[in-house]
This record gives structure tokens, C-alpha cells and sequence, in this order.
């Protein structure tokens, strides 16, 4: 019973997390209308107008990552695949907006990810756009108008194609898509950590009560440690494990190598 309980909590935690909120406007820009021009600078030397590249292409995804971003790179190798089988008809202009990140970084990214569509920087040419998060992705469709942004990565390849290909199909009407913002994680982190705080506390009561040595005292960790390992000493593997899974989320945000962010979620089980 205690098992199925914890895995219909964990369904419901997953399915809320990864649920996406449904918005008019996203990163200040609002669905269907004009995206402004602009023009940026591209690893080989050349540079990106978006008006221009719309002559030739009836769709344009800008994509802005940084890169230290764990989903950017999730989601790149998916993209590369849609974008080599439908580059005649569209265009990805993947740049960077982390203010640290040089042409030269992101000319070794994308050397080192074998990724050959366009990639630069954003630098000032996108400063209308107020980013939440990286990444955050932008269709544009043939007529110049913003079709979708999306914030967050794209999960699966078909989520990505089923998006490009309703903007290049000959039926689309030009109505723009509901754009997609990723929940802000932080407010169920903190609920995750006052119910886990809560969770532990009454867990180390009925621990300490079972054992017959009860008392207030029991609820300090650091008091109790010799006696703990005595009692339940595998519950510090769990311990453990939230602190790897806290670990890489502080990582990430740091901007630190996305390789840790990987080996921390790696060791906790969580991968």
C-alpha cells in the first residue's frame, strides 16, 4: 500500500512539473504579431536578418540557449534531425543570450555537438525580448508574424516537427499557437522541500518512538546520528540522494559544466 501511494504521488508530481502553461504573451512578445527585425552575428563570419531569411524560407525558429544549459543540449540533436530534412523550407538561428558565452565558445559548441545549422550570438539585436529562461524558442512563420514561443525545451522530436510542420503546411492559416511557458519550478521545490521537511520529522518520530527511545530531541538529526545508523542507517542513502539532486540544480543555475549537472543526477538515481 505505502508503495503504490508513493508512485501515485510521484505519477502526480511528474505529470505537474511537465505540464506546460498555456499563455498570449511569453518573453514580451505576443502571439501573432509582427516580430521585429533583426540581425545577428553567426559563428563563419556572416551575419542573420530575419527579413532577408524570410524571402527564401517560410519559416524561421529562433532559438535562444546559452551554453551551459543542460536542455539546450537535450534538445539540439533533435532539432538537427527536423532541420535536415525540411532546411528548404525553414531556417533554425540558434544564438546564444548568456552574456559570458564568446563566438569562439559557440563555435566549439557547435563543433563539438556536430550541429550545422546557424548558430551566433544574440547581443543586442534581441533585446526586446525578455527572456525567463534558456531556452526559449520562437517560430516564425512565412508572413513575419510570431506564431509561438516556447519556453522551455522541446522533449521528444515529434513535439518539435509536429510544430514546424503546421507552420509549413500549404493549409496553415496563419493563426498563431497558444505559446508555451514551463512551470516555474521553484514554487513546487519549495512545497517539495517544506512537505519533505515535514515527511522527515514525523518519519524520525515514529522511528525513534518504535525504537522506544521517544523525545523531541529525536527530531535533530545530529543528536541522534550513532542511534539513527543503529535504527535505519539506509535512510541516509536518501539523504544523500536529494542532496546530489540539489547539488546539480545549483550547478545548473551556476552555469557550470552540464557534464557535473549529469553525473550529480547520475548518482542520485534520478538518470
Amino acid at each position: 500500500m505505502k508503495k503504490l501511494i508513493s508512485m501515485l504521488l510521484a505519477v502526480m508530481l511528474t505529470a505537474i512539473l511537465s505540464s506546460p502553461v498555456y499563455a498570449d504573451t511569453v518573453a514580451g512578445l505576443e502571439s501573432g504579431q509582427a516580430m521585429p527585425d533583426f540581425t545577428v552575428s553567426l559563428t563563419d563570419g556572416s551575419t542573420a536578418t530575419l527579413s532577408e531569411v524570410l524571402e527564401e524560407k517560410d519559416l524561421v525558429v529562433l532559438n535562444i540557449f546559452a551554453s551551459w544549459c543542460g536542455p539546450c543540449e537535450i534538445e539540439f540533436p533533435e532539432m538537427e534531425k527536423v532541420w535536415e530534412t525540411k532546411k528548404d523550407h525553414m531556417e533554425i538561428i540558434a544564438v546564444s543570450g548568456y552574456p559570458n558565452d564568446t563566438m569562439e565558445i559557440i563555435d566549439e559548441y557547435k563543433k563539438s555537438h556536430e550541429l550545422t545549422f546557424p548558430m551566433g550570438l544574440a547581443g543586442d539585436a534581441l533585446g526586446f525580448i525578455e527572456l525567463e529562461a534558456y531556452p526559449t524558442t520562437i517560430f516564425i512563420d512565412r508572413n513575419g508574424n510570431v506564431g509561438l514561443v516556447k519556453v522551455g525545451a522541446f522533449v521528444t522530436r515529434e513535439d518539435f516537427e509536429e510544430k514546424v510542420d503546421l507552420f509549413l503546411s500549404e493549409d496553415y492559416d496563419g493563426n498563431p499557437l497558444k505559446s508555451e511557458k514551463a512551470i516555474n519550478i521553484s514554487s513546487y521545490l519549495y512545497l517539495w522541500l517544506m512537505i519533505g521537511g515535514l515527511l522527515s520529522l514525523i518519519g524520525r518520530w515514529r522511528m525513534f518512538r518504535k525504537a522506544g527511545t521517544p523525545g523531541w530531541n529525536s527530531l535533530i538529526p545530529i543528536l541522534n546520528t550513532y542511534r539513527e545508523f543503529s535504527i535505519c542507517w539506509n535512510g541516509w542513502f536518501g539523504v544523500i540522494a536529494d542532496l546530489c539532486i540539489v547539488a546539480g540544480f545549483i550547478n545548473n543555475l551556476a552555469g557550470l559544466p552540464a557534464v557535473i549537472y549529469y553525473i550529480l543526477l547520475g548518482v542520485s538515481g534520478r538518470i
